[in-house]
């Protein structure tokens, strides 16, 4: 079981991370085409609802892809801790709520109903680490 968590984890960062490099290689890249089925939301994809209706611009969504690859980041080095990986071992609580925290920040900055899933890992991470990663800090 500890083997499948980690990977669940380093998976869940490994597409966190690339969602925003993503992000930062090309912040100003249009939102996706979204498949008629989702017509009914009405933000735009791969673009943050509040940067766009806020006018904010190129800067502020590199500043959201680095906050994606960040929290990335973060989460595969929390999993490959978890798994007993090198140094970050030690580190893996904290990792892995900081990861999670920024992890919650973008998907709220970002918001799609496609991101529920993720939603629900870093809602899940924080809530049943937060102890273990304040423990360790």
């Amino acid at each position: 079981m500890q083997a499948v968590i980690g990977a669940v984890l380093i998976a869940h960062g490994v597409i966190t991370s690339a969602i925003g490099f993503v992000s930062v290689s090309n912040p100003a890249a249009p939102a996706m085409a979204m498949p008629g089925f989702m017509s009914w939301w009405p933000g735009p994809f791969g673009r943050s609802w509040l940067f766009e209706a806020v006018g904010l611009g190129t800067p502020a969504a590199l500043l959201g892809g680095a906050i994606w690859l960040l929290s990335g980041l973060a989460l595969v080095a929390g999993g490959l801790g978890w798994l007993g990986v090198g140094a970050v071992g030690d580190l893996r609580y904290p990792l892995l709520v900081a990861g999670a925290g920024l992890g919650l920040l973008a998907v709220v900055l970002y918001f799609h109903p496609f991101y529920v899933v993720a939603l629900l890992i870093n809602i899940a991470i924080v809530v049943l680490l937060w102890t273990r990663a304040t423990a360790a800090a």
